[in-house]
């Protein structure tokens, strides 16, 4: 290609004028910085060369002027302002004219940051569902930071500073006074810059055991019972269950503000049954054994079996029973005075003095109550004698004549018989109210014959021999 005349003319001056470049060199201000504190300040020179064009590298990429980044003196300078670690370089600068270039030895800055980002990891987590470490667990605490140079660390327990100046804090069998806030502190001795960190760590006694006791009385019918809830260890909070069923609150059923003891007031026939408490922290659960509640009650009116009536030298049982929780305890009374203890009494040979008003009384030693129940005891003796005997005077016709019914024994009844076949009274014959005695208001002789008079008792009956009646004249 041939070019024009004049622009060969040109060319010719230009090289004339125009002096090569040599010797770049780049100085800085300084290179040891601090991040976000210092200004980084590069000069480019050469020894020679006119006409210079200057171009600025980092790394292998070119620099512009930004917010941080200024370019002066038609490019011989390059300031940096508030140096950040990603301003470390290195750095070039590159020299051009027309006719020849250069580029500087690289210079890299050393700029100290931090310490930043700063986290801490503790080792080991703590287990699902829980919200704390148990007593005895060992605890690693361990930081770290992005710093240049490396950062120092202290760490503090509750705002109080601990001996201990590494990443690490170790806590070896720890107790339930080591939970609180745990601080790390780095810090950086060049930039004089610190950060800190904290998280708290929960050390909980886990419950060691729980039971379930009566708190007073024992359980009676209608009156007002209480059980408790005893934890060997910090507790959280108590459920109570009844049959396995959670317990809530009612009409009847009252606990109190820790939960720790459960109140029924009245207590009735449905509270029956197994119950239990379940104590948890933040570390661990335990449940009691089984409370099993049986309600006491009683005792209601005693049933008592005992024989109406019995003869003399009988052996007779007494049978007492109640309806009671726990079963009740018995004792009988004849006519007022004790005389034996248990649901059965057994007594004999009956005597006549045996007769008389027996008393059951069943008594709760639980509910410290008693109910009684009494009964009449009726003793008779067997009939033994009967023999009809006269009156007074003989029989004498027309005249007032009476006989008699001499008896042994316990008599009910007696039946009159004449000729063997019963007597009833009529307007000439009458009888004694207990029918022992027959008397005859006007004797005739139509009243001659055998007469005899039977006794009579629920378990034996005795007929006497014959007496001839026989009617005298005057």
């Amino acid at each position: 290609m041939e070019y024009p005349l004049v622009w060969v003319l040109i060319l010719v001056l230009l090289n004339i004028t125009t002096e090569p470049i040599s010797n770049v060199t780049l100085r800085a201000n300084a290179t040891d910085l601090v991040e976000l504190n210092d200004t980084a300040m590069f000069t480019c020179s050469v020894s020679s060369g006119t006409s210079l064009s200057y171009r600025w590298l980092n790394g292998s990429s070119e620099v512009t002027a930004s917010d941080r980044v200024q370019l002066g003196g038609g490019y011989r300078t390059l300031t940096i302002v508030s140096v950040t670690r990603y301003d470390e370089g290195p750095f070039r600068c590159e020299v051009i004219n027309g006719i020849s270039n250069g580029t500087s030895q690289p210079i890299g800055l050393n700029v100290r940051y931090g310490p930043s980002n700063l986290t801490m990891m503790v080792v080991p987590e703590m287990t699902i569902g829980y919200t704390a470490y148990k007593t005895g667990s060992d605890i690693t605490l361990s930081c770290s930071a992005q710093s240049k140079p490396t950062e120092s660390y202290k760490w503090r327990f509750n705002g109080t500073f601990l001996n201990e100046q590494s990443p690490q804090l170790s806590l070896q069998n720890t107790k339930a006074n080591q939970t609180g806030s745990y601080a790390c502190l780095a810090y950086n001795n060049v930039t004089l810059r610190y950060a800190t960190t904290s998280t708290m760590i929960k050390v909980v006694e886990p419950i060691s055991a729980v039971s379930l006791n009566r708190d007073g009385k024992p359980p009676i019918l209608d009156q007002s019972f209480t059980l408790r809830c005893e934890v060997t260890g910090p507790v959280d909070y108590i459920h109570w269950l009844m049959n396995g069923q959670v317990i809530s609150l009612n009409n009847r059923t009252f606990f109190s503000t820790d939960n720790n003891t459960m109140v029924i007031n009245p207590i009735q026939f449905s509270d029956n049954g197994e119950y239990l408490c379940e104590a948890f922290n933040a570390v661990s659960n335990l449940t009691s054994m089984t409370y099993k509640l049986v309600v006491n009650f009683g005792p209601e009116r005693p049933a008592i079996t005992i024989p109406d009536i019995a003869m003399t030298g009988h052996i007779v049982s007494f049978n007492c029973s109640a309806s009671s929780q726990p079963l009740s305890q018995f004792s009988w009374f004849f006519n007022g005075s004790q005389v034996a203890t248990g649901s059965v009494y057994e007594m004999g040979p009956l005597t006549l003095a045996s007769h008389g008003e027996y008393t059951c009384v069943a008594f709760n030693n639980i509910t410290c109550r008693n109910s009684t129940v009494s009964k009449m005891l009726t003793v008779v003796a067997p009939v033994t004698m009967t023999m009809v005997k006269v009156i007074g005077a003989q029989p004498i016709l027309n005249e007032r004549f009476s006989l008699t019914c001499g008896t042994a024994g316990t008599v009910y009844s007696i039946q009159w018989m004449r000729n063997g076949w019963p007597l009833y009274a009529d307007n000439r014959t009458d009888f004694s109210m207990n029918n022992n005695t027959l008397t005859f208001n006007s004797v005739q002789h139509s009243d001659n014959g055998d007469y005899q008079c039977s006794a009579f008792n629920p378990f034996s009956n005795m007929t006497s021999p014959y007496y001839k009646l026989i009617v005298n004249c005057e």
